[in-house]
């Protein structure tokens, strides 16, 4: 009311217009706490929300916030992402494999340095600018200079990184071997519009894993393996838990010597007296003229080696090459699947460079199908 109005007013109207007053006012401070607002138009569907929840795990939470927005919990840290993001620095050779495989591989401007070296799995995409070098030395001026929405990099060294970019505004994801791999390729798809692709390459490896897990219930053993990291650097160095050669030995059943990553004695190799060698080299060119003479040489030194020939995996011919590329990410599970069929042939009946041909046609259309991926003997 105004003050004139007041004016005009007797005693008794003037209290009950006050209460009145008060009593409007006291509703109004309800509904203003008790309010709730609804969800902007724009805000996902709850099968939206729900398969973020299916598809989240520890270092891959992922949280909605509207049609466009999500939220990622990675590593203790949340990350707030505009999507789709046009822009990704993949430092990190599975997150690589996996946005060619769901077809997102336009949006890559920058790759790990390790990637330019294999072109016969990534093709052109190897020419991209590298912002890294061997396993700490990152080219952050480069990684600037590429103006990414999002940096995907290795969990190892995601401290690193995050506090480089963090100051220059640079979201920075990691993903490792112990994390799990449907999460980062559904993350992938949601955050570049591929969802339809990421699941079609989810399905594709679960029906991989229960192909492991059939052969592996008919098989029920567990023999020790010997898993040398890099042959080309030294046998005595072990693949340990965290190593993607290690996740690929357990995910065929077979139970590694050593947890740890780590150089070890000869003495100590055998004391375990493994009944696998798995050899990993992380130089096979499996289109070389020489891949297969290179591949059957490191089976010749094994067999020479005054240490390993003394094991049981020598005795019974179950030396086992596999490249390191081909125990990251999606083609670990192929892998996998070859060295059981080394071990067991009468019951796992595959042919693991079919089964490669076959993820190279469907998924990573940049590798080149043939070849000399592993060898055994």
């Amino acid at each position: 009311m105004h003050r004139q109005e007041l004016r005009g007013l007797s005693r008794t109207q003037l209290v009950v217009a006050t209460v009145l007053v008060l009593v409007l006012a006291a509703a109004a401070v309800y509904l203003i706490i008790h309010h709730k607002p609804k969800a902007p138009t724009s805000a996902p569907a709850t099968t939206s929300v729900n398969e973020l929840s299916t598809y989240s795990s520890p270092n891959f939470v992922m949280y909605p916030v509207n049609a466009n927005t999500i939220i990622i919990n990675n590593y203790g840290e949340n990350i707030t992402l505009s999507i789709p993001v046009k822009r990704i620095v993949a430092m990190n050779t599975v997150a690589l494999q996996v946005l060619i495989d769901i077809g997102a591989s336009n949006y890559v401007v920058g790759v790990e340095g390790y990637a330019t070296e294999l072109p016969w799995l990534f093709g052109n995409y190897s020419n991209l600018p590298a912002v890294s070098s061997g396993m700490w030395s990152v080219n952050y001026e480069e990684i600037v200079n590429l103006k990414p929405d999002i940096v995907i990099t290795w969990s190892y060294i995601l401290p690193q990184v995050r506090q480089k970019l963090q100051a220059l505004n640079i979201p920075a994801i990691a993903w490792g071997p112990t994390d799990n791999l449907t999460s980062l390729i559904y993350f992938l798809g949601l955050i570049t519009n591929h969802t339809d692709k990421a699941m079609q390459l989810i399905n594709w490896l679960s029906g991989l894993k229960q192909e492991l897990k059939t052969y592996q219930s008919q098989i029920n053993q567990h023999p020790r393996a010997y898993i040398i990291f890099a042959w080309d650097y030294s046998p005595w160095l072990v693949a340990g838990n965290g190593s993607d050669p290690y996740r690929v030995t357990v995910l065929a059943g077979l139970q590694p010597c050593f947890n740890k990553s780590m150089q070890v004695q000869p003495e100590s190799v055998l004391q375990c007296n493994p009944s696998v060698i798995i050899v990993t080299t992380w130089d096979l060119n499996p289109h070389s003229p020489n891949a297969t003479t290179y591949c059957e040489g490191i089976i010749n030194s094994v067999r020479s080696n005054p240490v390993f020939n003394q094991t049981a995996a020598v005795k019974e011919g179950h030396i086992i090459v596999i490249p390191g590329y081909l125990t990251e990410g999606p083609p670990g599970y192929i892998t996998a699947l070859y060295i059981d069929s080394v071990l067991w042939p009468n019951v796992v009946r595959v042919n693991a460079t079919e089964l490669l041909n076959q993820y190279f046609s469907k998924f990573l259309i940049t590798a080149e199908p043939g070849g000399t991926w592993f060898c055994s003997g």
